[in-house]
């Protein structure tokens, strides 16, 4: 089978990464192709030709009639609506990967499937769950597979002895992983302004007394996105980047470390699979930070009672209100005393429920669909 792999942005590379590895084993036909231009994440094609080139071609440019591929993948719905269209027209078909669960958000945002002949979801409860809330209006037509992603843990992201040496990190210490928190977008400017100005040092204040008190070392795991304050460094003992996404820096990094911390993202995903208790900061209001349209499935997969933010082992804060600072650190007291207790059975339940399986084989499954429709 002809496989094209279209990676425009850097960070696409986490989960096309495990599937371009899978598809070799099998002795596919691949091509990947980044193209120049978007650099939110960085040089994508220098992070595929570094970090796939060994394994599979690549290239920043594509002719039909030198590689004619039977599907061509690429991550989330709104990738390549130009391209996608032009290539159709050639028999080429399209399969959209999903990450972190885009895939239904978009749609539930009114994100358009026209051109794409395969789009993927993480897990059937999530697919089923969206299909309830718009009255079966889609969801059949997506096909669970898993989160490629994932699949590193079991390949190539070593263990915790290994992940601390290659990023030189103290064999005897404990790590508490911070992530930062994202631009707050729809807060509105001089929302965001308040929020960075006074009450993220307030934040970062708080993690740091409790970090000094209870022997950790702060090591944050940034995204250029992210626009961090110059003040974010004083609080923390080392602030990381996206180095690399396959192996993936995060996976790393998770691995490394005993504790996850950070401003309630998707992030929980990876901190569950790889197993670390974990406490998530609500900066805003949660109605106020996400979008409307994907509230429903952000309150039953990450909020609710069981979800990825409130399992055992994996508690949330809302930072807002009276006495939040001190909530932080009871709350991450009682984090770490409920995951010595409970283990991270819970989490890891919750992760699949929303994931998929967490059993290595996710870019194998999305390869078992494409052979089986090629």
């Amino acid at each position: 089978m002809k496989l094209l792999v279209w990676a425009p942005r850097s960070n696409h590379l986490k989960i096309l990464g495990p599937v371009a590895a899978e598809a070799h084993r099998r002795g596919h036909d691949l091509l990947i192709v980044a193209p120049a231009g978007d650099v939110k994440d960085g040089d994508a094609l220098g992070h595929a030709r570094a970090e796939l080139g060994p394994l599979v071609p690549v290239t920043d440019r594509w002719k039909l009639a030198d590689f004619r591929p039977q599907w061509a993948l690429a991550v989330g719905l709104r990738t390549a609506p130009t391209l996608r269209r032009l290539t159709r027209r050639q028999r080429v078909r399209w399969a959209a990967l999903d990450h972190c669960g885009d895939n239904l958000t978009f749609t539930l945002e009114g994100a358009s499937r026209d051109g794409w002949d395969l789009s993927t979801t993480l897990s059937e409860d999530a697919r089923r769950f969206a299909e309830g809330v718009t009255y079966g209006y889609f969801g059949h037509d997506f096909v669970p597979v898993g989160y490629p992603e994932l699949d590193q843990l079991h390949t190539v992201v070593g263990d915790r002895v290994a992940c601390r040496a290659k990023w030189n990190l103290p064999q005897g210490q404990k790590i508490l992983l911070f992530g930062p928190a994202a631009r707050p977008i729809r807060l509105g400017r001089v929302r965001r302004w308040w929020f960075q100005q006074l009450r993220y040092r307030r934040v970062l204040r708080a993690l740091r007394r409790w970090a000094e008190m209870a022997g950790f070392q702060i090591i944050a795991k940034t995204r250029a996105k992210h626009r961090d304050p110059a003040y974010l460094r004083r609080y923390c003992d080392r602030v990381v980047g996206d180095v690399q996404y396959y192996p993936f820096t995060t996976l790393e990094l998770l691995r490394a470390a005993n504790l996850y911390v950070g401003f309630a993202s998707a992030m929980a995903i990876e901190a569950s699979a790889v197993g670390l208790p974990q406490v998530h900061l609500h900066g805003w209001p949660p109605e106020r930070g996400e979008w409307p349209a994907a509230l429903p499935l952000k309150q039953r997969f990450f909020m609710d009672q069981g979800g990825l933010w409130n399992a055992a082992g994996s508690r949330q804060v809302a930072c807002y209100g009276a006495n939040w600072p001190m909530r932080i650190h009871e709350t991450l007291d009682e984090t770490l005393a409920e995951f010595s207790r409970a283990g991270s059975g819970e989490m890891r339940a919750a992760c699949e429920r929303w994931a998929g399986p967490l059993d290595d084989t996710a870019s194998a499954r999305l390869l078992d669909v494409l052979e089986a429709r090629c």
